[in-house]
């Protein structure tokens, strides 16, 4: 950064690499030093050249993961790439945390770099709905990243970002010991084989819960769709549930006519069989779907575990939970939780930023023809963005392999646009 000049970059979007949790193999790296209060330090320094080269009126989009205390090996890449070549590290445990601690990197930052004297405009939690598994049975599964906006003035160019209006996909959940928990079928379920393993057994049929929570009034959407139907109507508050992927008729009625009859689901249950013999019909008037709670109580006496079988399953119980907003022009002010599915890079390292992310930032802080600038570039998710969006971009990245990983991204990606 230090041969870039004063004030000529308008938005900066970057995800440093996170303390402790991998050596990417440079020299001069980040990530690897001995406290936490170093890799803050040396944030720090990378972010006051940042503050130099960014305009007055310019945004920082800052992407931080947290940590948990170890003297566990780092992890390593060398299986996962073979093009990129790492070592693994043994993690020694930093004065003042015990073995478990959660580090709290992401706010030793954010708070570093506002005593540094950045505005910290806002935290804005990345929410995962398809987290990394954890064998963990004594705290929730992480599923949440925070993504930090920062400036250096106090007015800064920020483009309204509106709220998508469109439904939000969530997976059927049942109720379990009050709680809401995500539904499980694998009968073969890899890790989960044994109670002792840190993970729930399949027959549970529960998954650990996630760090985020939507809750609220009803303590579920599931609960608030049940109590709230009709109330503030006019304010755009009801709670629609939908099934979005339903299969066509004849799609499921021949997939259940070929495993099963009606008789055998109705004896196996205690659905009456003159319902059950609906969703056998073959004619428009007379066929109906089964209920995701009445599909739920027979789909197990289907004698199949076909992968026609899971798309039918995934067809039948995924729903949507949304809201009968009034849609005013412009639409509503985005919210500060993004759920946002992660999408690795095949080439590189898991820890890739998906394009919807990056594609927030760039176009909250930015105009067509201004500069982007990442300073930890990896495998190029920023730049490849930036130019799609009809923005400049520069990336810095130490590890030449990255580099290559980039390069050839582009090359690919520009083929296909």
């Amino acid at each position: 950064m230090k041969d870039l000049p004063d004030q000529s970059i308008q938005c900066v979007v970057t995800s440093p690499p996170y303390w402790g949790l991998r050596d990417y193999g440079s020299n001069g790296q980040l990530g690897l030093e001995e406290t936490p209060e170093e890799f803050v330090e040396n944030l720090v320094k990378v972010f006051r050249e940042v503050k130099r080269v960014i305009k007055d009126d310019g945004t920082v989009w800052l992407n931080l993961g947290d940590s948990y205390a170890s003297t566990k090996v780092g992890n390593t890449e060398t299986k996962k790439n073979p093009n990129v070549v790492t070592k693994s590290f043994t993690k020694k445990l930093p004065p003042n945390l015990k073995t478990k601690d959660l580090v709290g990197i992401p706010w030793r930052v954010a708070f570093a770099l506002q005593a540094d004297g950045w505005y910290l405009r806002q935290d804005i939690i990345w929410h995962k709905p398809n987290p990394m598994p954890e064998s963990v049975r004594d705290r929730c599964t992480k599923s949440h990243e925070y993504i930090f906006l920062l400036t250096k003035s106090a007015k800064y160019k920020f483009n309204q970002l509106l709220e998508d209006l469109r439904p939000s996909t969530y997976n059927d959940k049942r109720l379990f010991n009050g709680n809401y928990t995500e539904q499980r079928r694998d009968r073969n379920y890899p890790g989960n084989a044994q109670q002792g393993s840190g993970m729930l057994k399949p027959t549970d049929g529960q998954a650990n819960k996630r760090s985020v929570w939507s809750s609220g009034k009803y303590g579920s959407l599931e609960n608030e769709s049940k109590n709230r139907q009709g109330m503030n109507k006019a304010r755009g508050e009801k709670i629609i549930v939908t099934r979005p992927l339903l299969p066509p008729q004849d799609e499921f009625v021949s997939f259940i006519r070929e495993r099963t009859n009606a008789k055998l689901l109705a004896d196996s249950s205690d659905i009456p069989l003159t319902k059950i013999e609906h969703w056998f019909r073959r004619d428009e008037s007379g066929f109906a779907y089964p209920s995701i709670e009445d599909w739920n109580n027979v789909k197990d006496f289907i004698n199949d575990w076909s992968s026609e079988y899971e798309e039918i399953d995934k067809k039948l119980t995924e729903v949507d939970y949304h809201t009968d907003e009034i849609r005013t022009q412009g639409g509503p002010n985005k919210r500060s939780v993004w759920r946002i599915n992660t999408k690795p890079y095949k080439e590189a390292h898991f820890a890739v930023f998906p394009e919807e992310l990056p594609t927030l930032c760039i176009k909250a802080g930015s105009e067509e023809g201004d500069v982007v600038l990442d300073p930890f570039f990896g495998s190029g998710t920023t730049g490849w963005v930036a130019q799609r969006l009809g923005r400049k971009w520069i990336g810095i990245e130490l590890n030449p392999e990255y580099i290559k990983i980039a390069e050839k991204r582009f090359i690919q990606q520009d083929l296909f646009v």
